[in-house]
C-alpha cells in the first residue's frame, strides 16, 4: 500500500467514522469502520518498520550488537567459524553458508521471536565479515 492511498483511505474512514450519516442507526458500523481504520495503521507501521531493516549502523532492536570498532578480529573469525588465518576464499564460503542457514528471509514463517533472533545473527555475521574484510583486503 502506498502513502497516498493509505492517507486517502485513513481520511475517508475518518470522515466517515464522524459524520452524521451512517448505513446502520447504531453504532456498530462506527465500530467496525474503527476496527478496519485500526487495523490498517497497523500494518503500514509494521510495513514501515521493516523496510528500515537494511540500513546501516546499530539497530534499534538489538542491544547486545557492537559496532565495528568493538569487534576483534578473532571474534570476528569466530563469528564467521573460521580460522584466523584461513585464506580469503575459505572466508567467503563461510560467510555465504551462515547467510544461507540464518537469513531472516529463511525464517519468516517461524515465530517473531525467532525472526527477531535471526536478524541479530545476519547483523553480527555481516559485521564479522566486513571486519575480516578489512583486514584481509586492506
Amino acid at each position: 500500500m502506498t502513502k497516498f492511498t493509505f492517507y486517502i483511505l485513513i481520511i475517508i474512514l475518518i470522515i466517515y467514522i464522524v459524520s452524521p450519516l451512517d448505513l446502520h442507526p447504531l453504532i456498530f458500523d462506527d465500530l467496525i469502520a474503527s476496527g478496519v481504520l485500526y487495523y490498517i495503521w497497523q500494518k503500514f507501521t509494521k510495513q514501515k518498520g521493516q523496510r528500515n531493516y537494511y540500513s546501516r549502523g546499530r539497530s534499534q532492536t538489538n542491544t547486545k550488537a557492537k559496532p565495528y570498532s568493538e569487534m576483534s578480529l578473532e571474534e570476528a573469525h569466530r563469528r564467521l567459524h573460521v580460522r584466523s588465518d584461513a585464506p580469503w576464499e575459505e572466508v567467503q564460503k563461510a560467510y555465504k553458508e551462515r547467510m544461507a542457514k540464518s537469513h531472516p528471509d529463511k525464517v519468516s514463517h517461524l515465530s517473531e521471536e525467532l525472526q527477531k533472533k535471526a536478524k541479530d545473527l545476519t547483523l553480527e555475521i555481516n559485521k564479522a565479515y566486513n571486519i575480516i574484510k578489512s583486514y584481509k583486503k586492506g
